[in-house]
């Protein structure tokens, strides 16, 4: 392919066109949670702590062709879309709601903590919202929403957009990103 544009046929331009793609990107933020890495026995993070998570999610259409990638609207997807699947006058993939109910001042403890039926009884006493992950960290709390957000989309909206990024801070400066390969 030629890799000096103004040179290009109508042929090399119209394959370099499919080749591109819309993206459009969401940001999830103010997630107060507290967490404990157990297995960082060499770490402070072994200790209950807190964060402020945020996450960025990037989204586009699963169709290759640019011209066929934006809906009637010209948009990759609604932004408000997110909102409760009974949201009215029209209703949302919910997706907005999963991020509260897992993040929103939250105790996210691994399934295989040794301490986790301590922090069930906290639960259970009122004193927290536990929620039990299959691994914890931001590289995994990034992948959790990947895997969420993609089975969700694919039920919703025709299923004619994907997540392809999403990047977890713990900190402004620590991140954590899982992606397409």
């Amino acid at each position: 392919m030629n890799p000096y544009p103004f040179n290009m046929g109508p042929k090399e331009r119209k394959n370099k066109n499919n080749m591109a793609k819309y993206q459009s990107t969401k940001l999830f933020d103010n997630y107060s949670v507290a967490i404990r890495q157990w297995k960082a026995q060499h770490s402070h993070c072994q200790l209950l702590h807190g964060y402020a998570l945020k996450f960025k999610v990037w989204f586009e259409s699963k169709e290759p062709l640019e011209e066929n990638q934006l809906d009637e609207m010209n948009w990759i997807m609604d932004y408000g879309g997110f909102k409760n699947t009974d949201a009215e006058p029209t209703p949302g993939n919910g997706l907005k709601k999963w991020m509260n109910e897992m993040f929103d001042h939250t105790l996210l403890i691994e399934k295989d903590d040794p301490q986790l039926e301590t922090f069930q009884y906290l639960e259970e006493l009122g004193l927290c919202k536990l929620v039990v992950m299959e691994a914890m960290g931001a590289e995994s709390c990034a992948k959790l929403v990947y895997d969420h957000f993609n089975k969700r989309m694919s039920l919703t909206g025709g299923g004619r957009v994907k997540v392809t990024k999403v990047e977890c801070w713990e900190a402004d400066k620590n991140s954590s990103i899982y992606k397409e390969s």
